[in-house]
């Protein structure tokens, strides 16, 4: 599962960042699925509002998928799509990013109102577009 695909265009790389780590994703029920992401994903900041999993137990015995098609089937995480508005970090091309946002409370936070500035791995960034979550 990748969660975020980061493309070096110059050199025709495609690369992730980080390593990944097992987390919680609290879906709009209320039912907390485990969910494999990458600890930048968990560091964002929006509006200084970081994104936190629950604190409460899994109680979902399938993992939520930080991605997917509209045919997946699964839980597909809700999303944000984070654009550079600086410099990228390290290692990253520029282009934007697609994380997901592990509590409704925190997607909430996050998507309104528009235009919200935080940070991805230190560099600044803006919230672009949103993807709500998907269960088929």
């Amino acid at each position: 599962m990748l969660i975020v695909k980061h493309t070096n265009h110059k050199r025709g790389l495609s690369m992730s960042a980080g390593e990944f780590i097992s987390s919680k994703y609290e879906s709009n029920s209320g039912s907390i699925y485990k969910i494999r992401l990458q600890q930048e994903t968990v560091d964002a900041t929006i509006n200084a509002i970081a994104n936190t999993p629950v604190a409460s137990a899994v109680d979902q015995e399938v993992s939520a998928k930080a991605s997917g098609g509209k045919r997946e089937i699964g839980m597909i995480a809700r999303t944000v799509t984070l654009r550079f508005t600086g410099a990228p970090p390290t290692n990253y091309s520029g282009d934007d990013v697609t994380i997901p946002v592990l509590s409704q409370a925190t997607y909430d936070a996050w998507t309104s109102p528009a235009d919200l500035t935080g940070t991805y791995l230190g560099a600044a960034v803006v919230v672009a577009g949103q993807s709500a979550e998907r269960k088929r």
